[in-house]
């Protein structure tokens, strides 16, 4: 397990601050359990070349495989679309993260798989967004307003196989009882939740 920006604003910022949903987890968490959110680290090496991060290697709320644009609502645009290869390269940035032939992010709920040469080496690096367990679709407002969609209900995992051709990933999507997790959000004031985990959609 990694931190995200949620791990990082629940455990950091004043509750004033928190979000609706991270001020309600804050309420409910134990000490231990928020010790453990603590102990995640914000990056993390799962093999000498599988680095793992929640946004970017850099940042846990930039978006790295998908990019915001300034047009939500226009000939139905969700206001988000597939990064280009320049911008994923540009994302990257530098550091020891390089040397990774597999490098697992997230932060968009997004299942995605990019490829693209590193900007020291040459070498391939595969990037890989596995998608989100728990939360299909939702909104945002930075830096400009848009909604993420998957377009199910689904839980979205991967699997990561190496081989001597290169990764072999398999983007994974199962049902489970979302319907019991739409009735909690709607029962947390959150009904904006309640149809994205019913539909993969926001209302």
């Amino acid at each position: 397990m990694i931190a995200g920006n949620h791990e990082r604003q629940l455990l950091t910022f004043p509750p004033a601050k928190l979000s609706p949903s991270d001020a309600c987890t804050a309420s409910e968490i134990s000490n231990v359990q928020r010790a453990w959110l603590a102990s995640a680290p914000p990056t993390l090496w799962l093999a000498d070349d599988v680095f793992v991060c929640h946004g970017t290697p850099h940042s846990d709320l930039h978006y790295w495989l998908e990019t915001v644009t300034n047009d939500f609502g226009q000939h139905g645009s969700r206001g988000v679309r597939a990064a280009t290869q320049a911008e994923v390269i540009e994302r990257m940035g530098t550091g020891p993260h390089l040397a990774a032939s597999l490098i697992i992010c997230g932060h968009t709920h997004i299942p995605r798989v990019v490829s693209v040469n590193s900007p020291s080496s040459g070498r391939l690096i595969t990037l890989l967004n596995p998608g989100s367990v728990g939360l299909p679709a939702y909104d945002d407002l930075h830096p400009y307003p848009h909604h993420i969609e998957t377009g199910s209900p689904h839980a979205r995992y991967a699997m990561a196989e190496k081989t001597p051709a290169g990764w072999r990933i398999d983007l994974r999507s199962v049902m489970y009882d979302f319907e019991s997790m739409a009735r909690l959000a709607q029962s947390r004031q959150r009904p904006d939740w309640a149809v994205a985990l019913r539909t993969g959609r926001m209302g």
